[in-house]
């Protein structure tokens, strides 16, 4: 003879899981498109509509890890999508896909960066017998940004 349902336990256990699990959606990573970008925040769509809704994420952080580098990324682009501490309230994207990038700018815009071809003062340089010639420099016609 079958217990009825409950009077096994199953039920309370069934709940006290549900219980104890209620959080660990917001400690995965999941991937999303970027929507739009304002400043060092933008709006993403999560693949799964139980992290963001129909309509997704507005404000969510931009993290790359580089201090002192701004990205300025394409609607379109995508990205993985993770929540500070498991907290709904603090998202943050980060690890893009191989793709476009708007602009980069190092150390707030305040330093140029030298592309191929801008103009270098060399102050010091060394050269192996027919190897590349190496050395310290100042960049005189660089840019704050690179763009894409």
């Amino acid at each position: 003879m079958a217990a009825e349902p409950g009077k096994d336990g199953s039920d309370a256990l069934k709940r006290f899981i549900r219980w104890v699990m209620r959080d660990v959606t917001y400690l995965g990573v999941y991937p999303g498109t970027v929507m739009g970008q304002a400043g060092e925040t933008c709006d993403v769509k999560p693949d799964d509509e139980k992290i963001g809704g129909p309509n997704g994420l507005s404000g969510v952080k931009i993290r790359h890890g580089l201090p002192g580098v701004a990205i300025m990324i394409p609607p379109g682009a995508r990205v993985l999508l993770a929540f500070e501490e498991g907290k709904p309230s603090k998202p943050y994207v980060a690890l893009w896909e191989r793709g476009a990038v708007i602009t980069l700018t190092f150390a707030d815009g305040t330093m140029p960066i030298a592309r191929v071809g801008d103009q270098v003062m060399i102050t010091s340089a060394t050269s192996a017998t027919g190897g590349p010639v190496t050395g310290t420099g100042i960049i005189t016609a660089g840019s704050p940004k690179l763009l894409g």
